[in-house]
């Protein structure tokens, strides 16, 4: 017999939570199977679906549908990320699928992810007794007992930004993934540069990028092809291990010199 729980408010599921072990969180369940034997859902709690503008950034309670997002507007969101809502599944799905189901999945990163993660977004958890703040790329899951709070999410501007969904069109698999490229120019200057995959595993490289910025504008062919050298040796070495297929590699690295020739 399966059992969902509904709360009111923050402070009753952060409750439930913690006198309910093994109980299971779930928003509006877009891609679940099957509901969990305990569960607990945050459909309808108003302070996990706020949105709220601050001059650098946007706070998004982990409730807030992707719909909702989208009608902030493209001049009120970074690039990489309105393009990559408009392309999760379709308006319907949109209307209900939310912003915290998005990024929390755990086998396989979804659309919204490499995003994000190239946005230096931060992720805020409560439980009854703390507030812990991390970034995207450190989180491993929800700590025990705590819930997916607030997401903050940096408000970049860059002078070029791309998105690319990568995969089955309508549906995730092992060969679905996000692609996210944001670069800064100035005085014939690559200033900064952004780049993050996700999908069966995550991928961004401070280093890497700091070891590209600086470079003269316009790149050389000479120039991205070393840079693509130094990506492909960055990205094989963290995908060591990782499931991830050599045409899914191959997709990742045409991307990346489409980005750089867009420097050329």
């Amino acid at each position: 017999m399966k059992t969902l729980l509904y709360a009111k408010n923050i402070h009753e599921l952060l409750f439930q939570i913690q006198n309910n072990p093994g109980i299971q969180v779930v928003g509006s369940c877009t891609r679940l199977g099957e509901l969990p034997d305990k569960a607990i859902s945050t459909f309808g709690i108003q302070e996990l679906s706020q949105i709220i503008r601050h001059e650098r950034y946007i706070e998004v309670g982990p409730g807030t549908t992707l719909s909702a997002i989208l009608q902030i507007g493209q001049n009120h969101l970074p690039q990489v990320l309105y393009e990559a809502l408009q392309t999760v599944a379709n308006p319907i799905i949109r209307n209900t699928a939310t912003i915290g189901g998005n990024i929390c999945e755990q086998n396989h990163k979804l659309t919204l992810f490499a995003p994000l993660l190239a946005l230096d977004t931060k992720l805020e958890f409560k439980s009854q007794t703390e507030t812990r703040t991390e970034t995207l790329q450190t989180i491993k899951d929800v700590p025990k007992n705590f819930i997916l709070a607030n997401i903050k999410i940096p408000l970049v501007d860059a002078d070029i930004s791309i998105f690319r969904r990568i995969g089955p069109e309508n549906k995730i698999t092992q060969q679905s993934a996000s692609f996210a490229f944001m670069a800064n120019t100035e005085k014939n200057s690559l200033v900064s540069l952004r780049l993050a995959f996700a999908g069966p595993f995550i991928f961004r490289s401070k280093n890497l990028e700091s070891n590209i910025a600086g470079r003269r504008l316009p790149l050389s062919q000479k120039d991205i092809a070393e840079i693509q050298e130094m990506v492909k040796q960055e990205f094989k070495s963290a995908a060591t291990d990782q499931m991830i297929s050599n045409v899914l590699t191959q997709q990742f690295l045409n991307l990346t010199q489409y980005s750089f020739e867009q420097l050329s």
